[in-house]
């Protein structure tokens, strides 16, 4: 890079327009208009978070600078983020909501794994004793 090409750079970055801000602004936008997807909210959330952050540091730190965009696309990417994460989260854990709403036999007919079949069991617990014993094995 030469040096008029570094000078304008910095003169264009101090003037707000191609800087950090409107990147962070963007991907805040897009996080949260695609954190109903799940996982596309999570990753557009974590790059608006770090470029707002790093955009929101920068304009503190200069007063030339505006720090709007930035701290706009930060909050934004944080609501993408924690909303893309409530959806991902059960799935990566297992706590989803299998079998809600259907009768022990129409759970343990669609349970595809041990996991599932004690989700089913869980869910439907009062009709799984009467049917199969205590599943806790108590003994007594």
């Amino acid at each position: 890079m030469t040096r008029a090409s570094r000078a304008g750079a910095e003169t264009r970055d101090r003037d707000g327009r191609g800087g950090v801000g409107t990147v962070a602004l963007a991907a805040g936008l897009l996080a949260v208009g695609t954190c109903w997807l799940g996982w596309p909210g999570v990753a557009l959330g974590l790059v608006a978070l770090v470029v707002g952050f790093v955009g929101a540091r920068r304009a503190f730190h200069d007063p030339q600078r505006n720090g709007a965009a930035a701290l706009g696309g930060f909050v934004l990417g944080l609501v993408g983020l924690i909303v893309g994460a409530w959806l991902v989260v059960p799935g990566l854990l297992g706590i989803g909501t299998f079998g809600e709403g259907l009768t022990l036999d129409e759970c343990m007919a669609q349970a595809q794994g041990q996991q599932e079949e004690r989700m089913c069991a869980s869910q439907h617990l009062g009709e799984y004793r009467a049917r199969y014993g205590d599943p806790g094995g108590s003994g007594g």
